[in-house]
């Protein structure tokens, strides 16, 4: 299957059943369509695959096609009610209108109850025992021993009467057995309940106490466990003496002080704990392992946590150095190992392995496989692959287990093998069940069960054994025929039964490890027909179709069934099965039906009336009736039809039926026949979704509409009205119109001796608009694609192949020695295509770079270099292998040139240029020299920039600024003058000045002041020439500072001035002026302010004056403000107000320390025209926002 150009796939090859292709998808197929002499024929007897089992498990096998097998019946569910006979169920032929009346059924049956002398908290054991029946059951318990008579092994069963029991041990309550201070001696029979009421009794499987033992652990101390380094060691539990056995759990600790860690196994890959061994095993021991150890156990049974023991004595373990670092993989002898030993059906199972071996580079790689070549779940291995867990062991996982261990370095140990066998409890692969019958006629009941060992199966009727029965001579032996079982399924043959044998039977299943119980109620029924429960009901037919009138009595024996229509006998013969539609089929108007309904086919009105079915049999007879109505058939008025749309539209696809008011009808709609599912469930549990597909709930309710349609959900839809009685269905094609589908078959290759690149590919799908042109696009390494052919047209530019859709061109605009991968997208007037596959990847041909290097420039380093950058040629750029850039240079008065080859120039920071630095061979400051560059590789130079003058590093500074001069400005900065310094031609420009300043602490010259400058001077940069003054902000108030100018150039810091000292101002005012009122006056746009000034303290400057600020509401604070200085009036006037606009003003005070803090809130005015002021009128909540009369 390739790609297809048709937006889907391209096929290669035909299938069998060609003939079921529609003829106008042939194109869509590379190979010519297959004649009948071209298909394969097989013999009919020939081997099949076949999906069936073995008896253990489910699989694919071959199979041979001769060997007789049975058959399904398939057919519709809706038709099953009608063909299927109906079976008799316990609740046939009582009044459904009283609670049904059974015998007893099980719902909850014992099972072994354990019992651990001294460690169980309750001093009893519980057998629960419940069953369901009307009238509810009662039961009885048995004690069940075996007595040898001769060669035969017979079970008694003793009755347990509480009232016997010594001390009152035994009580039966609501069906449970409880059992006082059980007994190893008194109690250790198997028990069995009996459940029983007026249609008889069953008997339960049979469960015992199993009493355990659970000892602790000597006091001794263990003798101190010595290993090397590097070797393997194990340390075994040794636990106390248990009972039973592999019903203990171990865990080990390691002892830190007083306190017991556990060990983290998954951080200590070469640790692992066996269960089945009950030892800790070290696959590579280091001095680190060292220590004392402790085991803990824990009794566990059938999934229950029993008990704990004390902990063990102390294990220690001294690992001696060792010269030998390194062990060759070993499996223990005793492993791999099982747990439990003695593996049951359906409990967990763990298969161990465990190696020594060198871990220090990686953990041992521990490999299992079936010898019998079955595969091994994947989430069954744990532990780092040394253990198979199986939750639920079963007959099918038997076989022999293979473990193999390799280290990192490939070494591997011996694999060895250990056999996993099983035994199971019985269990039932047929179950017995009830059995209702008429009188005078046969039953079979069987059961069918299987365990390992092979289990017995025995029946018992009313708790007592059929065998026994018959020897009795209780059963009529020749009607009662019996069958045990052992290794055939066990049944019971009743002939000619009578009321009499009505009784509740067991299936009981036996082996050594125990038995379970089935059981079912065989009733004899004898009573004439009626339809009490089923009466005949109306019945709707439609014209052309069939409809089923039932007849449902309920007699017995089974009776004889008469039908009359309109009061007249009819003759119906029996009914077929259509073999391809699995429906019923009657060749003639009227038909029975397995069950016994009627069957009226081809529904016409003649077939409309009265239909009476008349049952009887040896004790009576019965009648029934009802209407047949036929009514006009359903008709699609409103169907779908072929339509072609534009992608992204929605389209509404209509869907109508005419049908009778009698019925409901819901349409149903299928893409492919596959249904739609409209509001479906997200699978990720989200809300209901709304999907593109949508079914109104109105007039419309029919019709199908796709919202935003897509390229892919073109295809066949079809439209299904659904009612009782029929369906309808109607199809037709949407197809979309959009843009084309991407190209097939791209494939890229260089033309020899050019830079040109061959590139063919094969056209897609139009999609109903004709390809106007072709975009072909490259795509280098992880860059992302890029367009290297706009529009190719599919004229001159294109060679049209042999296959009419088979294009190719030739491209040449690609860069040399670059690997490039093409794909093509076509245009039509729908817009671009999706793009083809990549094509697979090509390398162009190499040549000499095309591209001048650009931007070179240079200047700046260290003394007795020149610096030249420039912008780097890109990857894609440089042509060919090789690659490297050719430097000219020379002094400006020099007539030859110096050539420096350039590999691996260095990156300039934060840019993504490059550069190189080249050591002059004469000591030169700030002189020009001539530089060129060109791109070389191994096919040549590159085309040479034009020269470019770069200077020289310059030398540093030798001189100082002068006359530096630190001036007060304010509270937190100082104003710093100086004179440039004087400079010679070789220190090259100066790019700017640096401040540097510290707090004084007795004087700016000294020791002290030195270190006062070294551990919290700061530096300041300046940019410019030409700077002649600065400023240092965020310093303290009222401190002195020492102050220096330092210059700096390319090559680095000049020399610092001498130093300068200057106090700060004191704080600006700290506090702001407060009571502002704002007053219209007779001034034109004019307002007065005033407010109450501020208090200075004695840390802050004396206030200068004040100042209001005003600015228009809105406005940029910062640039649109206007400052009112008043000196130290506290009252000022703001003029030239723009009438009816907003404004914000705030009053602050200052000094020589600064700007003082503005009053606060804002207030916030308006002036208005006087003929617009009303008197007495409030303007506001505010009291900051004044409206003020002119």
């Amino acid at each position: 299957m390739l790609q297809s150009p048709f937006g889907e796939f391209i096929w290669s090859g035909w299938p069998l059943d060609k003939q079921a292709i529609r003829p106008s998808l042939y194109v869509l197929w590379f190979d010519k369509p297959p004649t009948v002499s071209d298909m394969p024929t097989y013999p009919r007897s020939r081997d099949k695959l076949v999906y069936g089992t073995n008896g253990t498990s489910w699989g694919w096998y071959i199979d041979s096609s001769t060997e007789a097998r049975p058959y399904i019946c398939q057919a519709p569910s809706i038709n099953a009610k009608y063909l299927r006979p109906n079976g008799w169920t316990i609740e046939y032929g009582q009044n459904d209108t009283l609670p049904i009346s059974r015998g007893p059924c099980f719902v909850a049956q014992p099972d072994d109850a354990w019992f651990v002398s001294g460690i169980d908290v309750e001093d009893f054991v519980s057998f629960k025992c419940f069953a369901n029946g009307n009238p509810a059951p009662n039961y009885r318990w048995y004690k069940l021993g075996l007595i040898t008579s001769g060669s035969n092994v017979i079970v008694k069963r003793t009755l347990v009467n509480p009232m016997d029991s010594a001390e009152g041990r035994m009580a039966i309550s609501g069906g449970n057995l409880v059992i006082h201070s059980p007994s190893s001696i008194l109690d250790s029979e198997y028990y069995q309940c009996e459940a029983y009421n007026q249609f008889g009794s069953i008997l339960s499987r049979t469960a015992k106490i199993v009493f355990g033992q659970l000892e602790t652990f000597p006091k001794h101390p263990r003798k101190t466990r010595i290993a090397a380094a590097y070797q393997s060691v194990t340390i075994p539990c040794d636990p106390p003496a248990h009972s039973p056995r592999d019903s203990l759990i171990y865990s080990f600790y390691m002892r830190k002080g007083l306190r017991l860690e556990p060990l983290v196994l998954s951080a200590r890959p070469g640790v692992f704990v066996s269960q089945a061994q009950a030892l800790i095993g070290f696959s590579e021991a280091t001095t680190q392992d060292s220590g004392t150890y402790v085991c803990m156990i824990t009794m566990y049974q059938l999934g229950s946590r029993l008990s704990d023991s004390p902990k063990s004595p102390d294990m220690p373990l001294k690992v001696m150095e060792s010269n030998y670092r390194t062990q060759e993989p070993r499996i223990y002898d005793s492993f791999p190992a099982i747990w439990p030993s003695d593996p049951i059906r359906g409990h967990p199972v763990r298969i161990e392995c465990f190696a020594g071996g060198s871990v220090q580079s990686g953990p041992l790689q521990y490999t299992w496989r079936r010898l019998d070549g079955v595969s091994i779940p994947a989430n069954r291995l744990r532990e780092l692959n040394r253990v198979i867990d199986i939750p639920q062991v079963q007959p099918e996982d038997q076989g022999v287990y293979e473990c193999s261990v390799t280290d990192t370095k490939g070494s591997r140990a011996d694999p060895r093998t250990v056999s996993l066998q099983i035994r199971a409890l019985p269990y039932f692969t047929n179950k017995a069940k009830d059995e209702v019958v008429a009188v005078q006629t046969t039953v079979t009941m069987v059961c069918e069960a299987d365990g390992i060992p092979e289990p017995t199966q025995y029946w018992y009727r009313n708790g007592v054994r059929v065998r026994n029965l018959i020897d009795a001579g209780q059963l009529d032996a020749s009607r009662y025929v019996l069958a045990d079982g052992t290794r055939e399924p066990a049944s019971l043959v009743i002939s000619n039964v009578v009321a009499t044998d009505s009784a509740m039977f067991d299936c009981i299943a036996v082996n050594s490890l125990g038995s379970v119980s089935s059981s079912g109620e065989l009733r004899v029924l004898a009573f004439a027909p009626n339809f009490q429960k089923n009466p005949m009901v109306p019945v709707l037919g439609m014209v052309g179709h069939s409809a089923v009138m039932t007849c449902q009595p309920e007699a017995a024996p089974k009776p004889t069934i008469t039908w009359f229509f309109q009061g007249a006998a009819l003759a119906p013969i029996p009914s077929t099965i259509d073999p391809t539609t699995g429906e019923p089929a009657c060749p003639i108007t009227y038909c029975t039906l397995p069950s016994g309904n009627l069957l009226v086919a081809q529904l016409t009105r003649m077939q409309e009336g009265l239909y009476m079915c008349r049952a009887e049999n040896q004790f009576g007879v019965a009648d029934t009736s009802a209407h047949l109505t036929v009514i006009d058939p359903l008709v699609l008025t409103l169907q779908p039809q072929n339509t072609i749309v534009d992608v992204n539209s929605t389209v509404i696809v209509p869907c109508k039926a005419n049908v009778s008011s009698f019925l409901d009808v819901n349409y149903a709609w299928f893409y492919e026949d596959v249904e739609i599912k409209f509001d479906r469930l997200d699978v990720d549990a989200r809300r209901y979704e709304t999907t593109k597909f949508l079914r109104p709930y109105d007039r419309d309710f029919g019709f199908l509409h796709i919202v935003n349609i897509q390229l892919y959900d073109a295809g066949r839809y079809t439209c299904e009205a659904q009612t009782p009685l029929s369906r309808d269905r109607a199809t037709a094609y949407i197809l979309v119109a959009g843009p084309p589908g991407p190209c097939a078959g791209v494939e890229a290759s260089t033309i020899p001796d050019t830079e040109l690149v061959m590139v063919n590919w094969t056209i897609g799908a139009d999609h109903f608009h004709a390809i106007e042109y072709f975009i072909i696009e490259a795509k280098v390494a992880d860059e992302p694609w890029s367009v290297v052919v706009t529009r190719l047209n599919d004229s001159a530019d294109i060679v049209i192949g042999q296959n009419s859709k088979r294009r190719t061109t030739t491209i040449g605009n690609l860069y040399s020695n670059i690997p490039y991968q093409l794909r093509v997208r076509a245009v039509n007037a729908m817009g671009v295509g999706e793009p083809s596959r990549p094509s697979r990847g090509i390398v162009t041909l190499p040549k000499a770079p095309t591209k001048m290097v650009r931007n070179v420039t240079g200047g700046g380093g260290k003394e007795g270099t020149l610096v030249v950058k420039w912008e780097p040629l890109s990857h894609v750029e440089q042509n060919g292998e090789g690659f490297h850039y050719s430097l000219q240079w020379r002094a400006w008065e020099d007539t030859e040139y110096t050539t420096t080859l350039v590999y691996e120039p260095s990156p300039v920071p934060d840019t993504t240029w490059v550069q190189c630095t080249i050591s002059l061979p004469v000591l030169r400051y700030y002189k020009p020299y001539e530089v060129t560059i060109q791109a070389v590789n191994n096919q040549g130079p590159g085309p040479i920039t034009d020269p470019v003058v770069i200077m020289s590093a310059a030398r540093l500074l030798v001189t100082a600024p002068r006359n530096q001069q630190a001036n007060q400005y304010n509270g937190s900065a100082l104003q710093i003058t100086w004179e440039p310094p004087l400079l010679s031609g070789e220190e090259g420009p100066i790019l700017g000045y640096r401040l540097i300043y510290w707090r004084r602490n007795l004087e700016c010259l000294g020791i002290e002041s030195d270190i006062e400058r070294f551990e919290q001077g700061q530096r300041r940069t300046l940019y410019g020439a030409d700077l002649t003054s600065g400023f240092i902000i965020g310093l303290e108030q009222d401190i002195y500072y020492c102050v220096a100018v330092q210059a700096f150039n390319t090559a680095g810091d000049g020399p610092p001035s001498g130093f300068a000292e200057q106090t700060t101002y004191k704080l600006w005012p700290q506090s702001f002026p407060t009571m502002v009122q704002l007053n219209s006056t007779h001034y034109p746009r004019t307002v007065r302010v005033s407010w109450i000034g501020v208090q200075t303290t004695l840390n802050e400057e004396a206030v200068l004056g004040y100042r209001i600020r005003y600015w228009l509401v809105g406005s940029n604070y910062k640039e649109a403000h206007t400052d009112v200085d008043v000196r130290l009036r506290t009252y000022g006037y703001v003029q030239n107000l723009d009438i009816n606009k907003r404004y914000n003003l705030r009053v602050y005070a200052y000094s020589r320390g600064g700007v003082g803090k503005m009053s606060s809130p804002i207030v916030q005015f308006q002036m208005i025209p006087r003929d617009q002021c009303v008197p007495g009128a409030s303007w506001g909540r505010f009291i900051a926002f004044l409206l003020l009369c002119l």
